[in-house]
């Protein structure tokens, strides 16, 4: 075996400790939004795959879990391979290899359905939603009692949790308020009043249901994607999330979540609007 030429290596070591994280997997783009890009990948046997490519720090391992998770338990969304770091002279990227859902976004389509075809995407989601909501644990936060990320953070990566209880979660919430003693005092007893209905187990939460993140092909649902607002949150979460911290919504996909979605109360919603600001 000819010995390696050290020159051509040194040559290598600018280039790679000037490579950014998007560069460190090549081939055919699908995606590509906020950071998030997506790689298609065909295995030497033939298998296509999918490779999800974010910086280290943004992309917690505990996304794949969860994903995997949903997968196992009934949720259509695909099955992960692994997670793996790229090294250069640093932690360069990282990755999550996963099965490739077939089709294209919801977005892409919906428009060009018939009333018949919409309505059966309604009810296919009802049927998924079903499933996350049967998924519960007696935390908040992602599998093994890891911290979620934290969904009122529109701008940062911070996190959130884990809570041992909705009472913890509540505070959390009321600490990020501002405003006079009086509107904080409010805020206190609506969360304690909405509590004494509380059921103590907390539900599979996708927290980010947008139609670019629901796959279907020819009128059916092939996959839900992105989980990395995901999390075990109360009930009212997925709702509340949807309609208050995910703000790249068209308008015609409000209605539907209304239809597919069990809504909170008013003041629920602008409770979580007021954390978010």
């Amino acid at each position: 075996m000819p010995r390696p030429n050290v020159n051509d290596n040194e040559e290598q070591l600018p280039k790679l400790s000037r490579m950014r994280y998007p560069d460190a997997v090549q081939g055919k783009e699908i995606y590509n939004v906020f950071g998030n890009r997506v790689i298609e990948t065909t295995t030497p046997s033939g298998v296509v795959l999918a490779v999800k490519v974010k910086p280290p720090q943004s992309f917690d391992r505990s996304e794949a879990e969860m994903m995997q998770y949903a997968a196992s338990n009934g949720v259509l969304t695909p099955n992960v391979r692994g997670v793996y770091e790229i090294i250069t002279h640093m932690p360069l990227a990282r990755v999550m290899v996963s099965e490739l859902v077939p089709g294209v976004s919801l977005d892409q389509v919906w428009h060009d359905m018939t009333a018949a075809q919409q309505s059966s995407i309604k009810d296919q989601l009802r049927t998924q939603l079903a499933r996350m909501r049967s998924c519960t644990q007696p935390f908040i936060g992602r599998l093994g009692r890891q911290a979620t990320r934290n969904n009122f953070d529109s701008l940062g990566n911070t996190q959130q949790g884990p809570f041992d209880s909705e009472e913890e979660f509540d505070n959390w919430c009321l600490a990020r308020l501002r405003g006079n003693a009086l509107s904080r005092w409010k805020w206190k007893k609506f969360v304690e009043r909405e509590r004494r209905g509380s059921s103590g187990s907390f539900v599979l939460t996708h927290g980010d249901l947008t139609p670019r993140n629901i796959m279907v092909k020819d009128g059916v649902i092939t996959g839900i994607i992105d989980w990395e607002r995901s999390g075990f949150f109360p009930g009212y979460a997925e709702y509340a999330f949807a309609m208050k911290l995910c703000h790249s919504h068209e308008d015609w996909w409000i209605p539907v979540l209304k239809e597919v979605l069990s809504p909170c109360s008013k003041e629920r919603l602008e409770f979580t609007e007021l954390i978010e600001r």
